[in-house]
């Protein structure tokens, strides 16, 4: 009677395992880096829209950005927003017209769960002027959720590796330093 018990409880267990959903881990990872690319550009071109539609919108939303000029500690979705919609919309781009700027994001390390995502990449703003190009680099690491099938940012935070040199050329060039994102 024991063994009967112990068996249909095993069983059951084996049963519910199987009912779970499986990911395709490379599938995800691929989709993930693409939601982070297309955010990037979507910063990259002023559109508040569109890169406020890649974030999940709630209380538990944090940003942290730390570089050679500033610190910055967003809590919640209301402090998040109200960052982009400064960078993106209230204060006009004050790149200089003869610069050109990419962004390379390179060595993706993510961990894939069921509904959400750990994700560590190195990222590099390149600023190219006819007689100056300055590298600003950074590792990135972020918490991904999956929100009605798709992958929204629930935590972002950007840690400057370089430019702590480089932060004084770029004021001087009336770049500034903290949009880099």
């Amino acid at each position: 009677m024991k063994n009967s018990a112990v068996i249909a409880i095993a069983l059951s267990f084996l049963l519910m395992a199987s009912c779970q959903e499986q990911i395709n881990p490379e599938a995800e990872k691929r989709a993930i880096i693409e939601v982070i690319n297309t955010e990037t550009q979507a910063y990259m071109d002023f559109d508040f829209e569109k890169v406020i539609s890649f974030y999940v919108q709630d209380s538990l939303n944090f940003r942290l950005t730390t570089g050679a000029d500033d610190h910055v500690f967003l809590e919640g979705w209301d402090e998040v927003e109200a960052f982009f919609r400064d960078e993106l919309i209230d204060s006009n781009p004050n790149t200089p017209e003869n610069t050109h700027i990419t962004v390379a994001k390179d060595n993706y390390r993510i961990r894939v769960y069921q509904e959400s995502a750990y994700v560590i990449c190195n990222e590099t703003w390149t600023y190219t002027m006819p007689d100056n190009e300055i590298e600003i680099k950074s590792l990135q690491v972020r918490f991904m959720e999956k929100v009605e099938g798709e992958w929204k940012i629930a935590f972002l935070s950007f840690v400057g590796t370089s430019g702590y040199e480089e932060e004084n050329v770029l004021e001087e060039l009336g770049v500034d330093y903290n949009s880099v994102s």
